[in-house]
């Protein structure tokens, strides 16, 4: 059975509060209440509106949100230990390299749309490599701070491959799972056709980013070694440097906003990135193994810079370049 996209039926939690709560006679909110209720966790039964709405279509609490994520969690494992991995299910070869003729079929029709869609990007072969752990802000600084026209090139993201993949339900089906939570099933498939997807635009020049974590310099420097090799003549590095413990909470924040979402029936949910698998890339020297990779590998572009963004609303800030004219240059 396929997603159809609308929100899944959930268990009711009781509630025994509910009963006692008259929302026709709800006293007028003073300013002092007012400014508790704005202060309240996203999902707190006594925020305003929560019980207004379906049950199905209300946030959240903070409980039913960390019982969610162990669910989810539990659920991906016996998936993968179950062989539900596209990369089992759709492989004809021992070394799960070679995909179906049906997979295959549809790997063609995602990259001819994928690359249909950035027709009007030049062939200047100029490229950027974008880094940063989850939750970083690479889309925010790469538009509104670091002064690149995303028009201008072709983005390539395993993520937003995901995404295609979810919309084309061609992500297997795990129960009670919103299709981006299963998404981690469809990971070497994913960068398989990013990779597809970068030859295509390398072969034309196609000016084009990579938004990836940078968290290993060995996929790193082949990506940069294959725009070298495909005569690229400017590759940029921008990284946007945030915290382990910034990035497991803003993962985790957009995680719970989609699939709040997708229990009200828009979207195709959002995808879980446990707080562990995120911790595991700390680096007592650097803070990430992510920014470790971007020094160890930074000389080998054209140009580079860091961007901090750590701190929650405000906007970031250009920390490091190798050039200290970057953040004056006019839009590319």
């Amino acid at each position: 059975m396929l997603y159809t996209g609308t929100a899944r039926t959930v268990t009711k939690v009781d509630n025994p509060a509910r009963s006692e709560i008259d929302k026709t006679k709800r006293p007028a909110t003073g300013t002092a209440l007012a400014e508790r209720l704005e202060g309240l966790s996203k999902g707190h039964p006594s925020e305003q509106g929560y019980f207004d709405a379906p049950e199905q279509h209300r946030p959240l609490t903070d409980g039913e949100h960390a019982e969610r994520v162990a669910d989810v969690k539990a659920r991906l494992e016996k998936a993968r230990a179950a062989g539900l991995s596209t990369d089992r299910l759709h492989t004809i070869d021992p070394e799960r390299e070679v995909w179906s003729k049906e997979r295959r079929s549809e790997h063609d029709a995602i990259v001819e749309e994928l690359y249909a869609r950035a027709s009007s990007v030049p062939c200047e072969r100029k490229a950027i490599m974008a880094g940063g752990l989850p939750g970083a802000g690479k889309t925010t600084v790469l538009t509104e701070h670091a002064h690149i026209d995303r028009s201008r090139y072709l983005m390539i993201n395993p993520d937003l491959i995901k995404e295609e993949l979810a919309r084309r339900n061609l992500i297997p089906q795990v129960d009670d799972l919103s299709p981006m939570e299963a998404s981690d099933l469809v990971h070497e498939e994913s960068s398989h056709l990013a990779k597809r997807l970068a030859r295509r635009a390398e072969a034309a020049g196609k000016n084009l980013i990579w938004d990836v974590t940078m968290s290993s310099v060995a996929s790193t420097e082949r990506r940069v070694e294959s725009l070298r090799g495909a005569g690229y003549v400017e590759v940029e590095a921008i990284f946007v440097d945030i915290p382990i413990e910034v990035s497991i909470r803003r993962a985790d924040s957009r995680h719970r906003e989609d699939h709040d979402e997708f229990r009200a029936g828009r979207g195709i949910g959002g995808r879980l990135i446990p707080g562990e698998t995120i911790l595991d890339h700390a680096d007592a020297q650097w803070g990430s193994q992510n920014r470790k990779c971007f020094e160890q590998l930074k000389s080998r572009f054209d140009c580079w810079s860091i961007y901090d963004n750590s701190v929650d609303g405000r906007a970031p800030v250009l920390a490091e370049s190798s050039s200290t004219d970057l953040a004056e240059e006019p839009t590319k």
